[in-house]
């Protein structure tokens, strides 16, 4: 069994599709834990009425600490990530949506592959339709107390404690050494592909991770990138206003921004690879993907009901009914 959970504050405001992230991952779960960092914008309202809706959902207040520190991130989520009662863990952002070509996949991911302790998922970034990165995250694992949400929480990976006991377990096996100061004690349990114990998976579609999908929400999450991690070059958001009414223009001025200043990935991806069409994006997402007439994000009614095309948050299941 399966204990999806995800930590948010004021994630409606900020324009994150919450509600299709939960609804996309409900389905491999048999639990999914929220944490609710006391939001103001309604984003509580928001998760507490989905609860309602469907007893898997257990949603949380969480205090977050008062400082701008990216390790705030990690602390609050591992927090949440020690109350998941099943065998395997599964860690979602608020951002992220499950292809549910993917779904299936995912849950039988466990009766696959027995052994194996954590796992690895293809995770593309994007700004609206347009891809600004890919990499793997490691974000499922068997629920041991050594995988712990790192950095930003961005992955999973081993805990200061079980690395420290297995530095010293070294004591006893010298021949170890040289493969831990080489590799780390991360790289053996919990990195992205080489080890028996955890291993990167193709799913039959990445993660679907939306960095911004909306120019004014990219704007404000852009500044307090600037302000939080201290980056260069991120002064030149004022710019960006000058394109918020041309989509097309304004993410690819948006995605070069960021991959100069933030990610600094030498990504140039060709014109006819640098996009993914509306029709290829999960689903329950496309509602805001290249839709001029949609600027803001906002909780939709159809998915608290049986609708047509949808994936609900009331079913247990993936249900898409044509």
């Amino acid at each position: 069994m399966i204990s999806g959970f995800m930590v948010v504050r004021d994630v409606l405001s900020q324009g994150y599709p919450f509600v299709e992230a939960v609804a996309s991952a409900l389905p491999i779960c048999d639990e999914f834990l929220i944490s609710d960092g006391y939001s103001t914008d309604g984003t509580y309202e928001v998760v507490k009425r989905i609860s309602d809706l469907n007893p898997k959902i257990k949603v949380f207040k969480q205090k977050w600490p008062d400082k701008k520190d990216i390790n705030v991130l990690a602390d609050i989520t591992n927090e949440l990530r020690v109350k998941c009662r099943f065998e395997y863990i599964f860690s979602v952002q608020a951002n992220e949506v499950i292809h549910e070509k993917s779904v299936p996949f995912i849950k039988a991911l466990p009766q696959m592959f027995p052994d194996v302790e954590s796992f690895s998922f293809p995770y593309l970034q994007l700004l609206n339709k347009y891809k600004l990165a890919e990499e793997f995250r490691l974000r499922f694992a068997k629920n041991l107390p050594s995988i712990v949400a790192e950095g930003d929480a961005w992955t999973l990976g081993t805990s200061k404690k079980f690395d420290r006991a297995k530095k010293l377990r070294c004591l006893a096996k010298p021949y170890r050494i040289p493969r831990y100061i080489s590799n780390g004690v991360t790289f053996e349990y919990a990195n992205s592909c080489c080890s028996k114990l955890s291993r990167a998976v193709y799913l039959p579609n990445p993660v679907f991770r939306y960095w911004s999908l909306f120019p004014e929400n990219f704007i404000q999450k852009y500044e307090r990138h600037r302000d939080l991690f201290h980056l260069e070059g991120f002064g030149e958001s004022a710019k960006l206003r000058n394109y918020i009414t041309n989509p097309d223009v304004f993410w690819k001025l948006a995605c070069k921004a960021l991959r100069e200043s933030k990610f600094k990935q030498k990504v140039d991806y060709p014109e006819a690879y640098g996009f993914i069409e509306k029709k290829e994006h999960p689903a329950i997402i496309q509602e805001f993907i290249s839709n001029v007439d949609v600027s803001e994000y906002y909780v939709r009614n159809d998915l608290f009901e049986f609708e047509p095309k949808h994936l609900v948050l009331l079913s247990n299941e993936v249900e898409i009914v044509n």
